[in-house]
Parts: structure tokens; sequence; C-alpha cells
């Protein structure tokens, strides 16, 4: 009896223990499941943020190249036309008529311009081309910076006001290739003022609120509010040039 108490004992021991290696061994491998899973979704995600944010920096870079492409024909009188490629890649590239309005007020004499639009988005964030610089809105819409500044000089005794305003039909476009865009001269209008004692550029209406102030606390010019002022010592000259284009692809 006690011979057979034994035997029995050692049966027990061994199923014990058996069962007990099949529980860890699928303890360890559904952690290991779990945790491949877990990475996998996670470097996933994480590649498709990388991906995002590589494509918008090359947004960046391609519509920066457009911007200076575009902008010869503020700085030379007898360029009539440019064009430049963008690289989309599922992003869209819109235009339209209206976009930012400014109004230039002088001693005598006030202009208004409407900068139009030429974007690039993807995701929600948009690359704004405006009157000669670029401006990025992210995706929430309600902050913006400036990528690259418009040609707004003031000086001791000058100020410059160049602006690029878009005239194109509204319309957009998206790709996942290469885009090509084509900056015609519609109408261009350069005036020259003498013994002014300032001039203010004042954002009437516009979508990009925090680039704009930051433009106009820049270069000399005091910011009041929507409003940047060029105030000379004595009296001065502004020069003021908007040229009106047409932006086709």
């Amino acid at each position: 009896m006690k011979t057979t108490d034994t035997l029995t004992t050692g049966r027990d021991s061994t199923d014990t223990r058996a069962v007990s290696d099949v529980l860890a061994f699928i303890l360890v491998f559904g952690i290991i499941l779990s945790s491949v899973a877990l990475l996998s979704t996670m470097g996933m995600q994480a590649m498709t943020d990388y991906q995002e944010n590589e494509q918008l920096r090359n947004a960046e870079r391609g519509m920066e190249a457009l911007t200076v492409n575009f902008n010869d024909v503020l700085r030379y009188g007898g360029i009539e036309k440019r064009y430049g490629e963008l690289s989309l890649r599922e992003g869209r590239a819109s235009t339209g008529p209206s976009g930012t309005e400014l109004e230039i007020s002088l001693d005598d004499d006030t202009k208004t311009a409407d900068l139009g639009e030429f974007a690039y988005t993807s995701d929600g964030t948009r690359i704004v081309y405006e009157g000669g610089g670029l401006v990025r809105q992210e995706e929430s819409g309600t902050w913006s910076h400036v990528l690259k500044r418009p040609q707004l000089r003031c000086g001791n005794d000058t100020a410059v006001v160049s602006l690029v305003t878009v005239s194109a039909d509204e319309g957009s476009i998206q790709t996942s290739g290469g885009l090509g865009f084509t900056m015609s001269v519609e109408n261009r209008n350069s005036k020259v003022y003498t013994d002014q004692n300032r001039v203010n550029v004042s954002v009437v209406d516009t979508e990009y609120d925090a680039a704009w102030n930051s433009t106009l606390e820049s270069g000399d010019w005091e910011r009041d509010g929507t409003t940047g002022t060029c105030e000379f010592d004595d009296t001065g000259r502004v020069v003021v040039t908007i040229v009106d284009v047409d932006v086709e692809y």
C-alpha cells in the first residue's frame, strides 16, 4: 500500500509540472504576441507620422522655391511670366480671387489689395502664397506663422510696399505626382509718393491673423492692432507696387 501511494503521488507531481509548463509557455507566447502587435501598431503610426511630416517639409521647400521664382515679377519690371513645379504627393493645390485683404493708407491716397489665393493643402495643413510672402496654417486653423515675409520695408525716410495679388479663377486639383504652375502678369501698378509723413498697412480681413501680426511687427513697422505704421522722422518717400497675376496649372 505504501508503495502504491508513493507511485500515485509521483504521477500527480509530474502532471502538475507539465500543466504549469504549458501555462507558462502560453503566457509568455501571449506576451510576445501582444508586444509584437503593439510595436507593429506604434511603428506603423510612427512611420505614418514621419511620412506626413516629411511630405509637409517637402511641400514647404517646394512652395518656398516657387515663391522665390514667382517674386521675380515684383523684383524685375520686365518679367511678365514665371513657371515652376510642385510635387503634390496626394496634396491639393488651389487658386482663387479672394484671400487676405489689405488697405494701404497714405497722407493723400488709399489703396486696397485683395491678395487672392494660391495654396497647397495636405491633411488640413495649408501652405499659402500671400502677397509675395509664404504662410503656414496648421490643421486646427487657429494658428499660423510666416515662412517668408512679403516685401514690406520701413526706413527712416523711405517705405516700400510691394505686393502680388492673385486673380486666378476658383479651382483646385489633387494628384500624387508633380504639377506645373505658370504665373502671368495681368496688371502692374507702381507709384512713388513724396513728402509723406507716414504710411499705414491695415489687415482688413484674413484667415492668418498670427502670421500677419508677426509681419506687421517686423522691419521697423509699429503695430497697433491689425495696422502696421511706418512713420518718418521728417517727411519721406513711399513706393507702392501692386502686381496683379493669374496662376494656371
